[in-house]
């Protein structure tokens, strides 16, 4: 034996195996840049955390902050640097537009949850700094879910987003609510995970891979290939309900939504149900068959159809406007899904993102005329706009919008989604339409009230007499923006425009 066979050639054989396997290489790890931004920056706040144990442990929030912004710049980098529908990780990862959009709705609210918390850790005397490790956490779990491409990936991201939210909320130990919500809402997420892990099974029986397009494929063939396809994506498909908790899935998600934290409710209400929602619609830009008159049409389709129903009649007869929130996410996770089954993407993306900022901003309203732990209900903000006029205008607006009252962005997303589903000549989208606009009527009742209750209201609630709490500088910087994005920000994101923009990185080469 010589010098180079006991010294060169196992170095060789070596590489060629490194060659050969799929070990990741630098534009495989830069393709997940914002995935790798958050968890690195999760870990880092928790060592960070023991270094510097302060009550308000102000130095963690503030590098939170940082990380999230570092990580909604990381979006832009890698769409900037990966243009068009990219793949990586053999095929296991794709960065396309709809990703890009996506994980910009999921950051941008964690900013914003992030911004609004502080005061209400306070306020629930919450002194331990775990809340924001968590919030980037459950944040990479989304961006993760959406760019995705295989099942096993997908079903692991959404376990990392679920068992954070689980913690979440049940941050504040001491209150019964809140540990009651963690319960239930960790219950839902079981059932939604057998559902999704028997749905993969089937799906990687019939296709021989956890691939999201190679497991679609015997869709289109007849025989046990095919039945162990369809039982598969049915399966899949009533996971994912739970999670966007569509009705009959929705069990205790108001309950879950009305005892966690008000910024956590916003962003479970947001974040996560756009995680979820970007699944599903993902998953139907890869079938592999059309969707007229369809199975894979009809099935979403009564699902929308029905959560529409019973979330705005549920929410006509909340007070608490917590609780009626929660309903209402139901019934706007409805008209979503209307649009997804008929195949509806950019109008379907602007929905979201003008969803989660109204939304958002209603509940960053609600967490401050909180103050720890009272209620907010319509009693208790009559006349609310004699004591705090501009509060008053802000929650009226967002409310509004959520009613889809020109000219906020929430008009314009439901007149965008019907006029699409109104092009349709199938009897699915026909119904979905005509039951769209009758909800969307239905819902003005009940967005309306908090105008009467805060404006023409005689009598005076328990907040308007005795809410004396300051302003809170992140509170109001992000219902400002919010209201900036719901009156006139929309309008740069309009459908039309939405795929513009995605497409300016296609002629982009900044960073390649």
């Amino acid at each position: 034996m010589n010098l180079f066979d006991l010294f060169i050639l196992p170095f060789l054989n070596l590489a060629q195996v490194v060659n050969e396997s799929r070990v990741p290489n630098v534009p495989d790890l830069l393709s997940v840049l914002p995935a790798l931004v958050l968890a690195t920056g999760g870990v880092f706040l928790i060592c960070l955390s023991v270094l510097f144990k302060t009550k308000e442990f102000i130095i963690v929030r503030y590098v939170s902050g940082l990380i999230l912004l570092l990580a909604f710049a990381a979006v832009f980098y890698t769409s900037f640097r990966f243009p068009g529908n990219g793949f990586h990780f053999s095929g296991q990862i794709e960065n396309s537009i709809l990703s890009f959009w996506l994980n910009l709705i999921y950051i941008s609210m964690a900013i914003g949850t992030a911004t609004i918390v502080p005061r209400i850790l306070k306020n629930h005397k919450i002194e331990f700094p775990e809340f924001y490790p968590l919030l980037l956490f459950a944040t990479c779990g989304m961006t993760l879910m959406t760019t995705g491409q295989d099942f096993i990936l997908v079903f692991v991201a959404l376990e990392l987003m679920s068992i954070c939210l689980y913690i979440l909320i049940g941050m504040a130990r001491s209150d019964l609510f809140s540990l009651e919500a963690t319960l239930k809402y960790f219950l839902l997420g079981s059932f939604s995970s057998g559902f999704m892990l028997m749905g993969i099974a089937f799906l990687f029986g019939g296709s021989g891979s956890t691939n999201i397009t190679e497991a679609l494929k015997p869709l289109t063939i007849a025989g046990y290939q095919g039945n162990f396809a369809k039982i598969g994506l049915v399966l899949f498909i009533t996971g994912v309900a739970f999670k966007i908790a569509l009705f009959p899935y929705h069990a205790w998600t108001p309950d879950a939504y009305e005892g966690a934290l008000t910024p956590v409710t916003g962003y479970m209400s947001t974040a996560a149900k756009a995680a979820s929602i970007g699944l599903l619609l993902i998953l139907y830009t890869k079938l592999p068959l059309p969707l007229e008159n369809s199975t894979w049409a009809w099935l979403p389709g009564i699902l929308a159809l029905c959560s529409m129903i019973y979330g705005n009649l549920l929410a006509l007869k909340q007070e608490n406007l917590k609780r009626m929130l929660a309903y209402s996410s139901i019934a706007h996770a409805g008209y979503v899904v209307a649009g997804i089954s008929a195949g509806i993407k950019e109008e379907v993306l602007f929905y979201l993102i003008v969803y989660s900022f109204m939304s958002l901003g209603a509940f960053a309203i609600l967490a401050y005329l909180e103050e720890g732990t009272r209620q907010v209900t319509f009693f208790s903000v009559q006349s609310l706009s004699g004591v705090k006029p501009l509060t008053a205008i802000a929650i009226n607006i967002f409310f509004m919008s959520l009613a889809g009252v020109p000219p906020f962005g929430g008009f314009w997303a439901k007149l965008f989604l019907f006029q699409k589903l109104a092009e349709s000549e199938t009897l699915m989208n026909r119904i979905l339409l005509i039951g769209g606009v009758t909800n969307s009527a239905l819902a003005l009742y009940y967005y309306l009230r908090i105008g009467i209750a805060t404006f023409m209201s005689s009598d005076e609630g328990e907040i308007s007499r005795n809410h004396a709490a300051p302003y809170s500088v992140g509170v109001t910087g992000v219902v400002l923006f919010c209201l900036l994005m719901v009156s006139v920000g929309w309008f740069l994101l309009v459908p039309g425009n939405l795929l513009a923009l995605g497409e300016l990185r296609l002629s982009s080469s900044i960073f390649r």
